[in-house]
């Protein structure tokens, strides 16, 4: 089985968000399985390849707005597995703000279509960034039922998979046209300024399987709610959309060896390191080392997901001496700075406004609930590495929470968006950890046991690709 994974970050090449992590873990977790699979990455400015770890394999001649352009690929390892990365290398390439991604696809497209290139299983498209490339490739419009492909013959199997379809990659029509791809077949959008394409939604046009990160988002998906203006083409294609849940490393992610926190524990020394983590953690942070439980959040500040209004709320509403919050994180100005006056104001909150990892794992370790009320969440990792740390999870019953989280077993869990529900939950929590300590302890060995490897999601993948590349279905 030979696979093309293609997307816009993998760590430790280069990353923005989650979706460099996973590009790292579940290409290795396949790679372990026997799959050999090659990533494929734009050679940003800020990659730096130490020169014995690399190789130029050569120049590729892209076609690209009317220009023949020449595309240094480059091979590099990811470090301690079997997995290659393919990184092109282009002055349009170098920067991620520049929106290169139209280009990046037709260099891949080209490279698959190259004569001496051995022919992929699969092709893997990850989020809008890599989303032209099935169409590029000649798949057929799967909504339309057409037997004509598009632009060549059929040569590859391809999935699309959503990480977030909050982010849908918009451009004018110009732009895509850039790439060759007839005017016939794209699906204009008017707007006030003129029309425009979703690349987003040229892919889910045209990808063979549409994958997501939890088999709750992909459900949610095709409903308005959350469909972001694509449900109707999701809803069409509801038999093709598949939810993944992902994995998270526990190798990277285990309290019985992080060096970055203060006591090293198990599953059955946590009361002991808990207790430690989280004196160590107050103090780290300037709150009172009280017994108060005490809640933390890790993530981006920012107002249409992650439930920081909510968070804001019950911390304003709930009396003081029972708990304290710790949040980690930087985003949307107003949203910061809200959070910085209720610091100001209220002794049992502290706000930190950066990114720091060693903090954030230090409250993984210290923190005895991390809070994930999300909005929407299509998967979510925040939960399962607390679960890994012994810290409960408080989450919303969205996406992926509610396929990792089970109420009153491994976590706490509420339905509706409020403020009330949120401080409801919370008040759960605290009072069965002062009320009923070995209820509370069942619960966190519960957390701790349960398996969120990449293992698991690895093979879940493995038998979609083998059943996608057996289909002789056009």
């Amino acid at each position: 089985m030979r696979v093309f994974f293609a997307t816009s970050e993998c760590v430790p090449f280069f990353k923005l968000g989650g979706l460099g992590d996973v590009s790292h873990a579940l290409p290795v977790a396949l790679s372990r399985l026997g799959v050999s699979i090659s990533i494929a990455l734009p050679y940003y400015e800020k990659i730096k390849v130490p020169y014995r770890e690399g190789s130029c394999l050569g120049p590729l001649a892209v076609d690209f707005a009317g220009k023949r352009e020449l595309v240094f690929i480059f091979k590099a390892r990811i470090p301690n597995a079997k997995v290659d990365v393919l990184l092109f290398r282009h002055p349009r390439l170098q920067l991620y703000s520049n929106n290169p991604f139209q280009f990046f696809c037709v260099c891949l497209a080209t490279y698959l279509r190259q004569p001496h290139t051995v022919p992929y299983d699969i092709v893997h498209c990850n989020d809008w960034h890599t989303a032209l490339l099935p169409l590029l490739l000649g798949e057929n419009n799967k909504t339309q039922k057409k037997e004509h492909s598009t632009l060549q013959s059929r040569r590859y199997k391809t999935i699309l998979t959503i990480h977030n379809l909050l982010y849908q990659g918009v451009f004018s029509v110009g732009r895509i046209l850039d790439t060759g791809i007839p005017a016939s077949v794209l699906h204009k959008i008017p707007t006030p300024s003129g029309s425009v394409i979703n690349s987003f939604r040229e892919g889910l046009e045209h990808a063979d399987i549409i994958s997501t990160v939890s088999p709750s988002y992909a459900k949610e998906i095709i409903t308005p709610a959350f469909g972001e203006h694509m449900y109707h083409v999701l809803r069409k294609r509801h038999d093709r959309v598949i939810g993944i849940l992902n994995g998270i490393d526990a190798w990277i992610w285990d309290p019985k060896t992080d060096p970055n926190i203060s006591k090293n524990f198990s599953g059955i020394s946590v009361i002991k390191g808990k207790k430690e983590n989280k004196a160590y953690l107050q103090k780290s942070v300037g709150l009172p080392v009280t017994d108060a439980c005490l809640f933390g959040f890790v993530g981006r500040i920012e107002p249409k997901q992650k439930g920081i209004d909510l968070i804001m709320e019950a911390a304003r509403r709930m009396p003081e001496k029972h708990f304290q919050v710790i949040l980690l994180g930087t985003g949307e100005k107003k949203q910061v700075a809200a959070l910085e006056s209720l610091d100001l104001k209220k002794p049992n909150i502290s706000y930190i406004s950066t990114f720091d990892e060693r903090l954030a794992r230090r409250i993984f370790a210290g923190s005895d609930v991390i809070l994930v009320p999300s909005r929407f969440e299509p998967c979510g990792l925040t939960q399962m590495i607390a679960m890994r740390y012994g810290a409960i999870p408080l989450v919303r019953k969205t996406g992926g929470l509610a396929d990792s989280v089970e109420d009153g077993k491994t976590g706490f869990v509420f339905e509706d968006y409020t403020a009330d529900q949120l401080c409801r939950s919370m008040w759960r929590a605290i009072v069965m950890r002062e009320d009923k300590p070995k209820e509370w302890l069942a619960m966190i060995k519960r957390a701790m046991k349960e398996d969120f490897s990449w293992g698991r999601s690895a093979k879940e993948y493995l038998k979609v690709y083998k059943q996608l590349a057996s289909s002789t279905e056009k």
